[in-house]
């Protein structure tokens, strides 16, 4: 089929076009006194002008009247509604009507009946004059040719009209007593609905015809008498269809016109169809009865008014049934019925049936299966052209124009208006009709959940004071709505004189956002635009869903190869994008490291681009595993100690591996020369080997070096690394006294010690060793060599404290051996190496304790030394007779207290009795190891015993028991004491 009328793809099929608008309003004031309510001033008068070509005749109501059929009044009610206040509830107060039949007219005291007379010889207005009661606010509503109204509360005719009633219009304490219906309820009444099982229940003349002037009358103020005017224009409330067929040629002979997926009837105020909008629901939609096609010129040219339909929205996809006979040759006719729908060929979209327009299906050409007909949409009007309303056309002389804004395009051929939401602030449409617009607004699907759109202006208000200037309406979105769908919105313009329509769909598109993070795994978020993966050791997997707005729809492009998300595409205004992370490229390349960006396209608008990047956190390097982390025997001694942060790095040739995990690879920076690094295969975990590169003997080197990565040269981590020294340094030797000394330097090869072991006597070193050590000897004469001190270096190494004692138990070889030697062994810990150090004595050991010097050699004669001797120092002082038994107790073996003979013998290499005189000494140093006692007397055998002995060069043998000293003696041995 081809249609005459341009048809667009953009959905009308919600669009129900509403009724008739109103004119100016004009009245001349005159002020007087304020009128008796009773009389007749209560009511002001109004002369109502419908601008329609009617035909009436210029009697009064009840009188028989002449006019076409499709302009034929039968009856007309108005109806009246009041309220207190402007904004206030209208109720119902009173009707004026006409009916063709004075029979049929209605009756009660709520109803005056109406005069219509014709104004001029044209015809083409029609004047009833009203008398309004005063007191009140009030809106008129006018219906011609319907005088039932149903309810649809109870799906009967409504017959419970109750006026209100003022208590006294115009007084103070005038109370009103409120009508019945409201005006709300009222608004909800529907036109005679059609039944598909009676044969006659068709649409015909006279045809339903609606009108309105819903702008509040004042009539509040009785001082004002003055007769107003109104007028407005009645607006079909039915379509008409005119068919055009010429049986001689198409050969197809139309018997009957019917309708399938009509609608049963209508809404009046706005025209709408009843049931379910934009999906019938069942039983909304009907097959019309069949109408005989026997109208003038049928099947022989066009016949007009052939059928006549409520309004059909796209949606119920409506269409005319033809039936009828086929004249298959010239003497043999076959029945045929076909479809006419309402659309183009092929898959287009349906077209709107709409009130007060035209149809005009012209056959071209039919056979026994297939009819081809155009379809032509016009105005219907009373003569010439009301408006140039087409389905899906443009507006026209008088239409609206869309302002430019920020955000806003006009698709003129389409009469769509696209906002972006993330652009638009407002924007305006104007028009120039004087009078102003009825302006409704819907959205697809009837859908009222989501009203995302707000229109601000003069809605629905006429412009008495500026008749010439433009109405202008400022579209912006609704700041109170807060929801994620945006419909696609219809606003209806409707010209209140002419009843013109416009209409104009507003569609919500939006470059992509995410709103919000819906979930998210650990490391993942999202903020400005970014989509953050902060990458660790533990974290290198992850998801993030998050929700999406775009309207309408949207779907995820250029996507990075290691990025999946789900889904694809989201045809919705919102909905929830996953994207996930389940494996690291390896290595993450450099290049999406420093840019990776993927785009939310909108689906209704592909220019419509939101880039989000996504940026990976690179990782400060982790070690995730180091080998080794202790030291365990030579060769294998460097290791790392992962508490600290340090590593220990030995000249043994081992070596310590670190398993590093650092997104894209890392480097070791501000390695020392005396350290190698082998770096493994650059990928995210990576092997790094770290040995010592040369031997030093220097103490307390060490480097701090960074791990960096690759990636981010700001994220590292520093280590401390030590060079270290396997083998035993000796330090600090201290002897307690001057007979126990080093005879070379405690850091030679093999340190040599002297020493004079007493209870009392010792000496003590120390030793630095990476890891500790233990010390043992060879002798019989110290202890084992003890570790009394341990300290921790800087370095890692261990600095112990070495102490050598005395023996605990003296032996009579220690007592008569003069020249002992003996070996301390230092072993390292873990690595077994050792260090030796030479111990050996000079000084023969006498256990008294308190003696710090070692005993005196006498050499009475040089020469012959069978007249040498040993003697101790000082073992006992004070009285002989109490004290002898226990000083002699304590000579060791090998050891005796002095007697008269080896005692003179000593001092002068002769033997003298006790008072035999003074004798000299041998030799000043005899005198002098005498002399070093401290007191005058030593003890010799006896308790009653003494020698003298002077500070002069002599000394004298005698006898007595106090302020004696006692020492002891010993023989000199030349197999020992050498």
């Amino acid at each position: 089929m081809r249609l005459f009328n341009k048809l667009y793809g953009i959905s009308l099929f919600t669009l129900l076009l509403s009724v008739a608008s109103c004119t100016s309003e004009t009245e001349e004031q005159h002020r007087t006194s304020a009128p008796d309510p009773s009389g007749s001033e209560a009511r002001r008068e109004v002369i109502l002008t419908l601008k329609n070509k009617l035909s009436v005749v210029k009697t009064k109501a009840g009188d028989a009247i002449a006019t076409t059929d499709e302009n034929k009044i039968s009856s007309l009610d108005i109806y009246v509604f009041g309220s207190t206040t402007e904004n206030g509830t209208y109720t119902y107060q009173e009707r004026f009507s006409y009916r063709e039949s004075s029979a049929e007219m209605p009756s009660g005291n709520d109803v005056t009946p109406l005069d219509l007379t014709a104004v001029g010889s044209d015809g083409k207005q029609t004047n009833a004059l009203l008398s309004l009661k005063k007191g009140l606010f009030v809106k008129i509503y006018c219906i011609a040719n319907q005088s039932k109204l149903i309810d649809p509360a109870t799906d009967t005719v409504f017959n419970g009209f109750i006026p209100l009633v003022q208590s006294n219009p115009g007084q103070p304490g005038n109370t009103v007593t409120e009508g019945t219906p409201t005006e709300s309820d009222f608004l909800l009444f529907k036109s005679i609905q059609l039944d598909p099982a009676s044969a006659t229940d068709i649409l015909k003349t006279p045809l339903p015809m609606t009108g309105a002037y819903a702008t509040p009358l004042d009539l509040t103020d009785f001082s004002v008498s003055a007769r107003l005017q109104l007028g407005f224009r009645l607006t079909r409330s039915v379509a008409r269809f005119d068919i055009v067929n010429d049986a001689a040629t198409s050969k197809f002979t139309i018997q009957s016109v019917s309708m399938a997926n009509g609608r049963r009837g209508v809404s009046f105020f706005p025209l709408k169809v009843t049931g379910t909008l934009p999906t019938a629901a069942s039983g909304d939609l009907i097959t019309y009865p069949a109408r005989p096609f026997d109208g003038e010129k049928a099947n022989a040219g066009n016949c007009l008014g052939a059928f006549y339909t409520w309004p059909s929205p796209m949606g119920d996809g409506g269409y005319l049934i033809l039936s009828g006979t086929y004249a298959t040759n010239q003497t043999e006719n076959v029945p045929v019925t076909y479809k006419v729908p309402f659309k183009p060929e092929g898959d287009g979209n349906y077209i709107e049936v709409s009130q007060n327009h035209r149809y005009t299906v012209n056959i071209t050409k039919a056979d026994e299966y297939h009819l081809d007909f155009t379809i032509n949409v016009e105005d219907w009007t009373d003569e010439g052209n009301i408006d140039d309303y087409e389905p899906g056309g443009e507006a026209g002389g008088e239409g609206l124009i869309v302002g430019t804004a920020t955000g806003v395009e006009y698709n003129k051929t389409q009469r769509t208006i696209t906002v972006a939401l993330d652009e638009i602030t407002d924007f305006k449409i104007s028009g120039s009709s004087a009078a102003g617009y009825f302006v409704s607004k819907y959205y697809i699907d009837n859908d009222k959940d989501h009203d995302w759109l707000k229109i601000t202006g003069p809605d629905g208000v006429i412009n008495t004071k500026a008749e010439n200037s433009a109405s202008e309406y400022t579209i912006s979105l609704n700041t109170d709505y807060h929801g994620t769908d945006f419909p696609l919105a219809y606003l209806r313009f409707t010209d209140k004189i002419s009843a013109k329509e416009s209409i104009m769909m507003v569609q919500a598109i939006s470059a992509p956002r995410f709103d919000r993070v819906v979930s998210s795994s650990t490391g993942a978020s999202y903020a400005d635009e970014v989509i953050t993966f902060d990458v660790k050791k533990a974290v290198q997997t992850f998801d993030i869903e998050m929700e999406v707005f775009s309207a309408i729809g949207s779907m995820v492009d250029n996507l990075p190869d290691w990025l999946t998300v789900s889904p694809a595409t989201i045809a919705e205004t919102s909905g929830n994008y996953k994207f996930t992370l389940t494996s690291l490229p390896d290595p993450f390349p450099k290049a999406a490291f420093d840019e990776t960006k993927l785009e939310m396209i909108n689906l209704s608008d592909e220019s419509k681009i939101t880039e989000i990047a996504v940026k990976m956190v690179a990782n400060n390097p982790e070690i995730i595993t180091a080998q080794p982390t202790i030291a365990t025997s030579s060769g294998s001694l460097s290791y790392y100690d992962a508490a600290n942060k340090k590593m220990y790095l030995f000249n043994d040739n081992s070596t310590v591996k670190l398993t590093v995990f650092s997104l894209g690879g890392c480097k070791v920076v501000n390695a020392p020369s005396w350290m190698t690094v082998i770096p493994g295969t650059t990928n995210n975990t990576m092997e790094i080997t770290f040995k010592q590169a040369s031997s030093t003997s220097t103490e307390n080197i060490s480097a701090t070096i960074k791990i960096q990565n690759l990636l981010d040269e700001t994220k590292s981590i520093s280590l401390t690394v030590y060079q270290k020294l396997q083998g035993l340094r000796l330090q600090d030797f201290y002897g307690s006294n001057s007979y126990s000394y080093l005879e070379n330097s405690i850091t030679a090869t093999t340190p040599s010690v002297v020493y004079f072991p007493t209870q009392r006597n010792y000496f003590e070193f120390k030793v630095r060793s990476p890891f500790g050590i233990t010390a043992s000897d060879n002798t019989s004469w110290i202890n084992t060599p003890s570790q009394t001190a341990t300290q921790t270096l800087s370095n890692g190494d261990i600095l112990t404290t070495v102490k050598v004692t005395m023996y605990n138990y003296i032996s009579a070889d220690m007592c008569n051996t003069r020249r002992k030697t003996g070996v301390i062994t230092l072993t390292a810990a873990k690595s077994a190496q050792t260090k030796k150090m030479n111990i050996k004595t000079e000084h023969i050991t006498v256990n008294i304790l308190g003696h710090d010097a070692p005993p005196s050699l006498l050499t009475i004669d040089p020469g012959d030394r069978s007249t040498w001797m040993w003697m101790s120092q000082n073992v006992g002082v004070g009285n002989a007779v109490v004290n002898y038994s226990t000083w002699k107790s304590k000579c060791p073996s090998g050891w005796t207290s002095m007697n008269a003979g080896t005692l003179s013998r000593a001092m002068s290499g002769q033997t003298f009795g006790a008072n035999t005189g003074e004798h000299p000494y041998k030799s000043t140093a005899v005198r002098n190891y005498m002399q070093g006692a401290g007191l005058p007397y030593l003890a010799i055998d006896g308790a009653g015993n003494f020698m003298y002995v002077s500070y002069g060069d002599s000394y004298v043998l005698g006898y007595t028991t106090n302020d004696l000293a006692f020492r002891c003696v010993r023989t000199y041995n030349s197999s020992t004491d050498n």
